[in-house]
């Protein structure tokens, strides 16, 4: 599905789920098992995005403001005591991320490398799907922190306790959440943390220096990094992978019968290119408005949890960089950059600036 209707309705209707395996038993009449996963919906999928949705409420994610301007602006100190040309992916786009997320998991801001390393294992795509060597050394880290969050929980849980704190005290005390629960769903929140905003700050200014007329708006105007932001993640693509879920029930879609059991994939990126929807869709306007509203960040109950936060983090980095290097450039013919293919994410290997 490309239309953007269309992708609307697979992304919230019920008659559509990303729980391709557990509505296949369903459908043969079994019981499906197993531990819950973010890829249920109803009340599986509720019950385990209620137990990180505090972390990531408006009122914390503002909180943060001061401390992500700050990482920005020491990362930005370093990338201009490195000089020109300096690969703005790995000074920027790569390590603000990881320091968010690493404060927000509670895990120390020293370990973001390694943290970094095995979540781009895990997120590259291969037949035999994420890298399993990764996925538990992952794992076994975060096993390794659960005490020193226990520890954390002996004068109770804090409104201000960091993800894995959250999620230990649900595991002790509430019973809320199994070990492996815990142990997949603090993956999911890292990679998610990690891969996607990244890619987006590096091909984002990617997309900007493809287009100065609208560089230099935004440069003119600060008011236009909000909107900018917005129509970068419109229009620059960050997830090179089609989301597949099963129809649930047989419905009509699209001008076709859709049966029941049957895989649809959908086109993120297609649909926030809908000339329907999205006039003139393929020119980069940040003056375009915020409605309607783009799918980068997905729709329905599977929202991104984390959208305000990386719409923060772009923001702060894009606004910093304009405003401190007024004559950042690219220091390479854009058409030599080289792009992380087979990976979920579309990301730069590296992006080297001048200013």
């Amino acid at each position: 599905m490309t239309r953007n209707e269309d992708v609307r309705t697979v992304l919230s209707d019920r008659s559509f789920t990303r729980d391709v395996m557990g509505e296949r038993a369903r459908q043969a009449g079994e019981t499906p098992g197993g531990a819950r996963s973010v890829n249920m919906d109803g009340r599986a999928h509720n019950e385990l995005r209620a137990l990180v949705s505090k972390a990531f409420t408006v009122r914390r994610i503002e909180a943060m403001t001061p401390r992500i301007q700050a990482w920005t602006d020491e990362l930005i100190d370093a990338m201009e005591e490195t000089g020109p040309p300096a690969d703005l992916v790995a000074h920027l786009a790569v390590p603000l991320p990881a320091l968010a997320i690493c404060e927000l998991l509670g895990f120390p801001v020293e370990d973001r490398q390694v943290l970094s390393g095995w979540c781009e294992r895990i997120t590259r795509l291969g037949a035999d799907g994420p890298d399993q060597q990764a996925w538990r050394e992952l794992s076994a880290y975060i096993a390794r922190r659960v005490p020193v969050e226990r520890a954390a929980l002996r004068g109770g849980l804090a409104p201000e306790a960091s993800i894995l704190t959250r999620l230990v005290h649900a595991h002790d005390s509430d019973d809320a959440l199994s070990m492996e629960e815990l142990l997949s769903l603090t993956v999911v929140v890292l990679a998610g943390g990690l891969e996607t905003t990244q890619t987006a700050i590096g091909a984002g200014m990617v997309r900007l220096f493809r287009n100065p007329d609208q560089l230099d708006k935004v440069r003119a105007d600060p008011d236009l990094v909000g909107p900018a932001v917005e129509e970068i993640l419109r229009c620059q693509p960050v997830i090179d992978v089609n989301r597949v879920q099963v129809a649930t029930r047989t419905v009509r879609l699209g001008g076709q019968e859709i049966r029941a059991g049957d895989l649809v994939q959908v086109s993120v990126n297609a649909a926030n290119r809908d000339e329907s929807v999205f006039p003139d869709s393929e020119r980069c306007d940040v003056t375009r408005g915020p409605n309607p509203p783009h799918l980068a960040f997905g729709y329905g109950a599977h929202h991104c949890l984390g959208a305000a936060l990386a719409r923060l983090e772009i923001k702060t980095a894009f606004s910093t960089l304009l405003r401190r290097l007024p004559d950042l450039r690219p220091a390479v013919p854009l058409e030599s950059l080289g792009w992380r293919g087979g990976h979920v994410t579309l990301g730069l290997e590296e992006l080297p600036v001048a200013w």
